[in-house]
C-alpha cells in the first residue's frame, strides 16, 4: 500500500488513495504515519508502527501501551458478603440493581455514560446516576478501574465499573444465569504501569457502547459477549459479539461484531480473524446467518487497509465499518462506512432501521407483546 496519508476532502468520508492499483505486499505492510503526533511525551520506540496512518492521536478506546489500575481497591470489599446476604433474605433487590446486574453480565465492563443509558432514565440527573455507583461500590457489589498510559493527550479517562465476585454472585441469583469468571474483577493495588494491557477491556468498552447506542434507539433484542456458535462442519466459531435487532414486526436481523486493536501481531491477528470469520459465514446454519459483520477500527484511516484484508481473507462476507469515535457520537447516517474498493474511498453506508426514530417496531414494542400476563382464570390449580 502507498505510505502516503489518506487525503480527505468534502466529496468522500474517507480518502483517495494516489494510485489505484496497489502491490500485493499490501498484505503484509499496513500504511504508517509519518509524524508522531505525541511529541511532548515519553514515547516506546515502536509507536510508529501502531499510530494510525494519517497521524491522529488514539480514540478513547484504542491506545495501545494503556495499561489497567483499580480506583479505590478497598473500598466496599468487606460489605459484599452482608449486603448479598440481607437482599436474599429480604428480598429488596431495587429495580435499578437488577437492571445493573443484567446489563454487566452481558457487556462485561462498562463507563458511567455507558450505563447511565442502559439503567437509568434520560430524565435521571447525572448525580442521582453518580450517588447510584458510590453506592454500589460502598456496597461491594461493583468495583472501578481506569487506566495510564506514557502517552499524554487533553482527554480525560473515564471510571470503567464492573461486577466483584459478591456481584456476579448476585446476578447469578436473580437472573439464573452462569456468570464465567472473567465477568468479575478482583480489585487489587497494583503499581502503574504493571497492571494489565487494556486492549482486551477496550474491546469490551466498545461493544458495550454499540450495545448501549442501540438500546437507545430501541432496536436491540438480545446481545451475547464471545458466543460460541456451532457450524455445520463440527467446527465452532467465537465471534466478539453477536446481537439481534429488530427492523418491524416478524423482521429480525443478526449481526456479529468484530473488533481490531492495534498491538503487537495485529496484522497477523486481524487475518486470522477475518478467515474464522469467513469459514463460519460459509459453515453457519441459516438462520444464524449475519445480516452484516461490523468490524470497529480505532480510526477511519485505518478502515482502507482492514477492507483489504477483508477482501482478501473473507471475500464473501457483507462488512460494514465503522470506529470507537463514530459510536461514540452516537447512532446516525454517519456511522457505518463501506470502502469503495473502485473509487479508493471510504462512503457513509447507512443502516435505514437503524436510525433515531426509524419506521418499524420497536425492541419495546415487541417485548411488550410478548409479555401479556394472563389473568388467574387462565391458570389450573
Amino acid at each position: 500500500m502507498s505510505q502516503e496519508l489518506l487525503k480527505f476532502d468534502e466529496n468522500h468520508l474517507g480518502g483517495t488513495l494516489e494510485s489505484a492499483e496497489r502491490p500485493t505486499s499490501l498484505i503484509l505492510t499496513p500504511p504508517m504515519a509519518k509524524e508522531n503526533p505525541y511529541i511532548e511525551s515519553l514515547c516506546p520506540n515502536d509507536i510508529m508502527d501502531y499510530l494510525l496512518p494519517n497521524g491522529e492521536l488514539f480514540g478513547l478506546f484504542s491506545d495501545p501501551y494503556a495499561t489497567m489500575f483499580y480506583h479505590k481497591p478497598a473500598e466496599g470489599l468487606r460489605n459484599g458478603r452482608f449486603w448479598l446476604e440481607e437482599r436474599i433474605e429480604d428480598g429488596t433487590f431495587t429495580e435499578r440493581e437488577i437492571r445493573l446486574l443484567d446489563f454487566l453480565s452481558n457487556v462485561r465492563v462498562a463507563t458511567r455514560s455507558q450505563i447511565r443509558r442502559a439503567v437509568f432514565k434520560e430524565s435521571d440527573e447525572d448525580r442521582v446516576v453518580v450517588d447510584f455507583l458510590k453506592k454500589c461500590r460502598r456496597t461491594g457489589v461493583l468495583c472501578a478501574f481506569s487506566w495510564v498510559t506514557p502517552l499524554k493527550d487533553q482527554r480525560k479517562k473515564p471510571l470503567v465499573y464492573a461486577l466483584t465476585r459478591v456481584g456476579a454472585d448476585a446476578a447469578e441469583i436473580i437472573l439464573k444465569r452462569k456468570i464465567t469468571d472473567d465477568f468479575w474483577f478482583q480489585p487489587i493495588e497494583i503499581p502503574a504501569g504493571r497492571g494489565p494491557e487494556m486492549a482486551p477491556l477496550f474491546q469490551d468498552l466498545v461493544s458495550a457502547e454499540l450495545h448501549c447506542e442501540l438500546s437507545r434507539i430501541d432496536r436491540l433484542i438480545s446481545w451475547l459477549r464471545n458466543p460460541l456458535v456451532r457450524l455445520k462442519n463440527g467446527q465452532v466459531h467465537h465471534p466478539t459479539a453477536t446481537f439481534q435487532v429488530i427492523k418491524d414486526a416478524g423482521e429480525m436481523r443478526t449481526f456479529w461484531v468484530e473488533t481490531v486493536r492495534i498491538g503487537k501481531d495485529w496484522v497477523s491477528k486481524a487475518k486470522n480473524r477475518f478467515q474464522k470469520t469467513q469459514n463460519a459465514i460459509q459453515h453457519v446454519n441459516e438462520f444464524q446467518k449475519p445480516a452484516r459483520v461490523i468490524v470497529v477500527a480505532d480510526g477511519d484511516s485505518r478502515i482502507p487497509y482492514l477492507a483489504e484484508l477483508a477482501r482478501e481473507f473473507m471475500p464473501s462476507v457483507e462488512v460494514r465499518f465503522t470506529t470507537d469515535e463514530r459510536l461514540l457520537q452516537g447512532l446516525d447516517k454517519q456511522t457505518f462506512l463501506a470502502w469503495d474498493n473502485t473509487g479508493k474511498s471510504l462512503k457513509a453506508q447507512s443502516i435505514g432501521f437503524l436510525q433515531p426514530d426509524a419506521e418499524g417496531m420497536t425492541a419495546s414494542e415487541y417485548l411488550a407483546s410478548q409479555m401479556t400476563v394472563p389473568d388467574d382464570d387462565e391458570f389450573e390449580e
